[in-house]
């Protein structure tokens, strides 16, 4: 929170308190007393440390601590214990706390405290988050490395991002979520630290310098002089990290100094240089795909998402084009135009007959929508992912023939759901899913 929580006042009536930025020695006095404190409170089955700060810092926002704590946690019997004068909840699992500095400083007749953050965690994902949210920026600088390369870092660990996930995302295909296309690779620091070639051992020991936290992450796999150039691809809200000291500087000094241009010159923005910079990330992103599937052991998990997210992707491209058919032919509204291409999502079963062409037909017993079968009716025709009907006439010759069965056959489902005492509400919201 930087130390700017208790700056307004956290309702109506209530006094702000004031948290200037604290002293090195005021830090480290008060960590003690309040670590000791914590520990008193949550007992010896719940670990719990600060946050390991970014070098070089000489005045400190705020003391973040992290406890490993899978029940719920009384907030207000744990401000008491602690002596806290300010008390703000963020989420369920976070606070801060005011406690009183009390290191002599010049007269005044303003009280000072220091603003302690407390995050609780579930226990199998504290070295995890102790290891994501220490030195600072080391999160947001290994995330931006790793992007390119087709990862995610979050606070709950190392992800494996399909590249059908952002296709998806540039052709606007509905009901198509992040975690349809975000594979859980690990949540084990160590192992993650493996894999990215960067020394676990080097990491415990700490980092008191900028310069020794930089030649450590400067092994991690992805660091390159391409880095400057995919900033520069990024929108203005991540760009937003730039404002970061620790952050920029990596990007913006460090890594030009150490790693000198690998492509045509850095300067050069032609579309060849700009294609070339593509070809070589697109290589190097599936080359390490490849590889983390190997090393985490996912293979398995890996091959089903995959399926999974083309299939559905296949089937909102498919709705999507089955859109303007079923206008052409029913004549309908657009509200009415939603209901009846989700009748056929739920009622049209594709199959190949003897003669191996696509044949079209409905069901009498409507499809989820994992089970909609409209994919088979798409090929990919672009590398972008774009899709194209396989055959145009049969499909509106079907709309044609059949929308007003469809439809009728989605309706008497909705009614049917209504009857079997679900409720209005759960009614209207079968209706308006798929």
């Amino acid at each position: 929170m930087g130390g700017s929580a208790f700056a307004a006042a956290s309702a109506q009536g209530e006094p702000t308190l004031n948290t200037p930025r604290l002293t090195q020695e005021d830090y480290a006095r008060l960590k003690t007393i309040l670590k000791t404190s914590l520990q008193s409170f949550f007992g010896p089955k719940n670990k719990l440390d600060t946050l390991s700060e970014a070098p070089e810092k000489d005045n400190f926002g705020d003391i973040d601590f992290i406890v490993a704590r899978d029940e719920p946690t009384d907030w207000l019997a744990l401000a008491t214990s602690t002596g806290a004068a300010g008390l703000i909840a963020h989420h369920p699992r976070m606070r801060s706390l005011a406690k009183l500095n009390t290191s002599p400083m010049p007269a005044t007749t303003v009280e000072r405290f220091a603003q302690v953050d407390i995050e609780t965690v579930p226990t199998a994902l504290y070295p995890w988050r102790t290891f994501y949210s220490s030195y600072g920026d080391l999160s947001s600088i290994l995330g931006h490395i790793l992007r390119p390369l087709g990862f995610k870092l979050s606070e709950n660990g190392l992800f494996l991002r399909l590249k059908e996930l952002e296709q998806a995302k540039s052709m606007l295909c509905h009901g198509i979520a992040d975690h349809d296309g975000l594979l859980l690779l690990s949540c084990s620091p160590y192992k993650v630290m493996q894999f990215l070639g960067l020394s676990a051992d080097r990491y415990e020991q700490g980092f008191a310098t900028l310069d020794e936290l930089y030649v450590w992450l400067g092994h991690c796999r992805g660091v390159c002089a391409e880095l400057g150039w995919t900033r520069k691809q990024e929108n203005s809200s991540d760009r937003a990290k730039e404002k970061r000291t620790v952050f920029m500087r990596f990007l913006e000094e460090w890594v030009p100094a150490h790693f000198p241009p690998l492509l045509i010159d850095s300067g050069a923005d032609s579309d060849a240089t700009k294609k070339a910079r593509e070809v070589e990330v697109h290589k190097k992103r599936q080359e390490t795909l490849e590889e983390a599937v190997a090393f985490f052991d996912v293979q398995a998990d890996y091959d089903i998402m995959h399926e999974a997210l083309i299939r559905a992707i296949s089937n909102s491209s498919a709705a999507s084009l089955l859109r303007p058919i079923v206008s052409l032919h029913s004549g309908r509204a657009e509200k009415q135009l939603t209901e009846i291409v989700r009748a056929f999502r739920r009622f049209t079963a594709v199959h190949r007959g003897e003669d191996g062409l696509l044949e079209l037909g409905i069901l009498e017993t409507p499809h989820t929508d994992a089970e909609c079968e409209l994919w088979r009716l798409v090929d990919v025709v672009e590398e972008s992912g774009e899709r194209e009907l396989r055959d145009w006439a049969m499909v509106s010759k079907f709309v044609k023939e059949r929308w007003e069965e469809v439809r009728s056959l989605e309706r008497k489902r909705v009614e049917a759901a209504k009857g079997g005492g679900v409720g209005r509400a759960k009614a209207a919201e079968i209706a308006d899913s798929g």
